[in-house]
């Protein structure tokens, strides 16, 4: 195993994974950074619209992205900078997702990519932490993150994290750390290209689509499975979650499948199975049908956990975006 690998942040423009508009890549060998890289990217046409929930995480707009780079040029500068090493994110899943899904929609073939998550890895290595942020493991190992959420920054903090439990477990590779903290490295298993037809290429849709659209868009979007590559560890891993209400850091798509790669099970109804209910906003007055449903089956001896936003991104290990 080599001693070099690359730390990786991507930012989205909306729920689409493949909605890449910032990356941002921090080389690292034998303990210090060497190299970085960072641009904003041309969202792929099926996936290129801003969501205000977005952009209201990265600051990231449509016209910021106007001149930059298309996902090709981007997806191969990446290629030619990590130079076949490892990867390494925090919530590692959603960054191979927008790896995955940015080819697909551009047809695209992409290489085998080794691995590693500095979230599961955070959890193992510094459970004292009251969650696993990025900000509050950087805050712990004293390195502070000036813009977070911006690609760079996150890069370099997956980067600090990474070397700090390297220098925790006297490791020098990557490998030698998989095996200290009893964490398998991950693999994305390479992808042939295929041609995209444009012409029955779907937008997706409108960022102010209204409560009608999302709800319609949501009955219509199929639940995810558990990512196979989830943390065993992680506090919603094999458990089954619900949302009550609209969050304001994402809509419900985006949640199902942060809650998929948790390992988690999202379902779209309360049901005997549910663990964990996630309490939105409505615009109704009381409490939402299946928040009612929920405290029904508790009361009957189910147990069910009850989260606001705030605790939800928590479990997560996240703030709000990406």
């Amino acid at each position: 195993m080599s001693h070099t690998w690359t730390a990786i942040d991507f930012e989205t423009a909306n729920h689409d994974r493949g909605s890449a508009c910032a990356v941002g890549l921090v080389r690292v060998r034998d303990g210090a950074v060497v190299d970085r890289y960072t641009t904003l990217i041309r969202p792929p046409r099926q996936a290129d619209f801003f969501s205000h929930h977005n952009t209201a995480v990265h600051g990231i707009t449509a016209a910021d992205v106007a001149g930059a780079p298309s996902w090709p040029e981007v997806h191969t500068r990446i290629v030619e900078f990590a130079g076949g090493d490892p990867l390494v994110a925090h919530n590692a899943a959603f960054d191979m997702g927008v790896l995955r899904r940015a080819c697909e929609h551009t047809g695209l073939s992409h290489p085998a990519w080794e691995y590693a998550c500095t979230l599961a890895l955070s959890r193992r290595t510094w459970a004292e932490l009251p969650d696993h942020k990025l900000p509050t493991v950087c805050a712990h190992i004293g390195h502070r993150v000036v813009h977070h959420h911006r690609a760079d920054a996150d890069a370099e903090a997956a980067a600090r994290i990474m070397i700090a439990a390297m220098d925790r477990y006297g490791s020098s590779s990557l490998a030698d750390l998989s095996r200290a903290a009893r964490l398998e490295l991950r693999r994305v298993q390479a992808a042939a290209g295929r041609p995209v037809d444009r012409a029955a290429a779907v937008s997706a849709p409108a960022p102010e689509e209204g409560r009608f659209g999302r709800w319609q868009r949501a009955s219509q979007t199929p639940l995810p499975a558990p990512s196979p590559d989830a943390d065993p560890s992680g506090p919603l891993y094999g458990r089954t979650v619900c949302v009550s209400g609209d969050l304001v850091s994402m809509d419900k798509p985006e949640v199902w499948r942060r809650v998929a790669e948790a390992g988690g099970h999202p379902a779209k109804n309360v049901t005997r199975k549910t663990d964990v209910l996630v309490v939105g906003g409505h615009d109704g007055a009381g409490k939402t049908a299946k928040h009612l449903r929920a405290e029904d089956y508790r009361a009957r001896g189910q147990r069910i956990d009850f989260v606001g936003e705030a605790e939800l991104l928590a479990l997560l290990g996240m703030t709000t975006g990406t």
